[in-house]
């Protein structure tokens, strides 16, 4: 197995960490989505600020488990189910990616939808249940990124997370994420930052963030001409963003806007440059 650092330390090992925490949040995540798919008496809702009904989006979230599952084994088996780099930025693969699930799910009934989650749940989280906790492996997925199975379980329960309210609204249910299942997430995320900088957004840009999570951990993002770099918090930072957890996760899904977050005190600014706070959504493309 390969064993290379695939991203930069800091919130990574944080991710680490938290693995086997996060894979129990996961399975619960996997129970209570299965729980509000079967509620769902139409499928064809249109899911709000989605091209996506109901269905869609929960063909959508099989199809993206079954993606991870699949790379998963195919890397314990040593036999990586993506063999070379594809072309483009991650934001635009996934983008393919995600049309793609929906050929290959064609169910559209989120109760049958229910069943087939929970089957590919149950086999993602048994091969990464048996990995060596020691061993950072690197897995090349579809969409250009190089991720540890640690991170692949962070990315995953967001998607419960984030989805789940997406089906929910379309659906008139309610939906609530707790800090607690948001916090695991956010480190993978920002790992990921530097991949989904807009080039048109952040060329000439010099500029540093410090990103505090409340009842979490503190990260710090440098961005230098298009580069990023994401690290843990320590050098000083021009501009510095408090936030509550699940408001900064739904904010990096373009779920809620920004202002009104803000008028209620779930996002802060600070540090010599606070005005950068405003800008820094707008720097990165949605994954």
């Amino acid at each position: 197995m390969t064993t290379v650092p695939v991203l930069p330390a800091g919130p990574v090992d944080e991710v680490r960490r938290a693995d086997a925490r996060t894979r129990a949040a996961l399975y619960h995540a996997v129970e209570r989505t299965a729980r509000l798919w079967r509620s769902v008496d139409d499928p064809a809702a249109p899911v709000p600020g989605l091209a996506w009904t109901a269905g869609e989006v929960a063909a959508h979230v099989v199809g993206d488990m079954g993606e991870y599952a699949a790379a998963l084994t195919a890397h314990v088996a040593g036999s990586a189910s993506v063999t070379e780099l594809p072309d483009g930025s991650p934001a635009r693969l996934r983008t393919a990616v995600n049309a793609g699930h929906l050929d290959e799910v064609r169910e559209r009934d989120p109760r049958r939808l229910a069943d087939m989650l929970e089957e590919t749940a149950a086999k993602y989280l048994a091969v990464a249940a048996g990995l060596d906790p020691s061993e950072h492996s690197a897995i090349l997925t579809a969409d250009s990124l190089v991720l540890e199975p640690a991170v692949m379980t962070c990315l995953l329960l967001g998607e419960q997370l984030v989805h789940g309210l997406d089906i929910a609204r379309a659906a008139g249910r309610r939906w609530v994420i707790s800090r607690e299942d948001a916090l695991p997430v956010i480190p993978a995320v920002l790992a990921l930052t530097p991949k989904y900088l807009r080039p048109s957004r952040t060329q000439n840009l010099r500029a540093s963030f410090e990103l505090r999570m409340s009842g979490g951990g503190r990260y710090r993002i440098a961005i230098d001409n298009g580069a990023g770099t994401v690290t843990t918090a320590g050098e000083k930072a021009d501009c510095v963003i408090t936030a509550d957890p699940v408001t900064f996760l739904l904010l990096g899904f373009d779920r809620v806007p920004q202002w009104p977050q803000i008028l209620r005190g779930r996002l802060r600014a600070g540090g010599r440059k606070p005005w950068l706070a405003a800008k820094f959504a707008t720097l990165l493309a949605s994954p």
